[in-house]
């Protein structure tokens, strides 16, 4: 009878074990086009962005693998022999740009799969473009539709129709944030201190750009944090605007010591319950009215949200924790 108890239990933590661990996959990126006889889908992207839009256009034909998850920054990550798994077989691998150098080609060469790889910047009428604004973005989905429909032939409907459907409903968006900031919201020439991976999406609000900095925090020394100060200064900047994946220190640090706002807009869905690109035009334009209005600030109903990096080693603990309870209850049970 014990040693039933003791199997169940197993079985138990085993099943639990093998659930986190399956939590734990990755995704991949590369760079020469395949044609695939084969209508199973097979893509990666290497960032929430890039999967997000992939997937609208794929729809219901298939699932959308990733490399880099939500809470981690695409410019600082080191791939895992699970991505070398990912991207193995995978037809397309959908990246920005920045990853190749860091991560991707090493990753693709012992994955043996450079020819799935797909450079977004690398397309002529890309090039670095900014995808926060609503007319950047449909730029974005005509090119990644252009190439499923390249690879996967049989699908060429599909993925036309959803394009199609995608595109009007980031026009719908765009002309109610449009309407919204011409009734209420007054962004328009606002004067602006930016971080550079959101210039396209403040100069689409109607922003005055006073100045532009590129660095990360991670990357900025004491006179690039001195050189936004002294812009931000004699261009009586209002507003410090970040970005999120980039840092949000220094640029606050720049706001406090010149008394204005600040905010950390967000450039891949992923954090603060936002999930697709829509949601994120949302609240980064509540953020701002937030700042500048004193509009509803959109991070308070997401505080009590937790990440799934933060979920999965809270369950890995928790269970640890019961199998150490469950074991001493069981030796109770055998010394009587």
């Amino acid at each position: 009878m014990k040693k039933s108890k003791i199997s169940v239990i197993s079985i138990i933590l085993l099943t639990v074990v093998i659930f986190i661990g399956n939590q734990n996959s990755t995704t991949i990126v590369t760079q020469n086009p395949k044609i695939s006889a084969d209508p199973e889908i097979k893509v990666v992207a290497t960032t929430t962005i890039l999967r997000h839009f992939v997937q609208q256009i794929i729809g219901d034909s298939g699932t959308v693998d990733i490399i880099i998850e939500s809470g981690t920054c695409p410019g600082h990550y080191d791939y895992k022999p699970s991505d070398i798994v990912k991207v193995s077989d995978a037809d397309i691998i959908f990246y920005h740009g920045f990853e190749w150098s860091q991560f991707l080609n090493e990753l693709l060469t012992e994955a043996d799969n450079l020819n799935a790889a797909y450079s977004m910047s690398g397309n002529g009428s890309l090039g670095w473009t900014q995808w926060g604004a609503p007319a950047n973005a449909l730029l974005f989905l005509d090119v990644i539709c252009s190439h499923l429909n390249n690879t996967y032939t049989l699908l060429n409907t599909t993925f036309n129709q959803n394009c199609e459907t995608f595109t009007a409903e980031i026009l719908t968006k765009k002309a109610e944030i449009e309407s919204q900031n011409a009734a209420s919201y007054n962004f328009n020439d606002v004067k602006a201190y930016i971080m550079k991976h959101q210039k396209s999406f403040i100069i689409w609000l109607g922003f005055n750009i006073t100045g532009v900095w590129g660095m990360d925090d991670n990357s900025m020394n004491l006179s690039d944090f001195t050189a936004i100060i002294d812009g931000a200064t004699l261009s009586e900047t209002e507003i410090i605007v970040m970005n999120y994946q980039s840092g949000t220190d220094k640029g606050k640090e720049a706001a406090d010591y010149l008394g204005i706002p600040n905010v950390a807009l967000l450039n891949f869905p992923g954090v603060y319950g936002v999930q697709t690109y829509l949601e994120q035009i949302d609240f980064n334009v509540a953020l701002l009215n937030w700042a500048l209005n004193n509009g509803p600030d959109p991070r308070a109903s997401s505080d009590m949200q937790i990440g799934i990096d933060l979920v999965i080693p809270l369950m890995a603990f928790g269970i640890l924790g019961m199998y150490i309870i469950i074991s001493k209850t069981i030796k109770k049970l055998r010394i009587k």
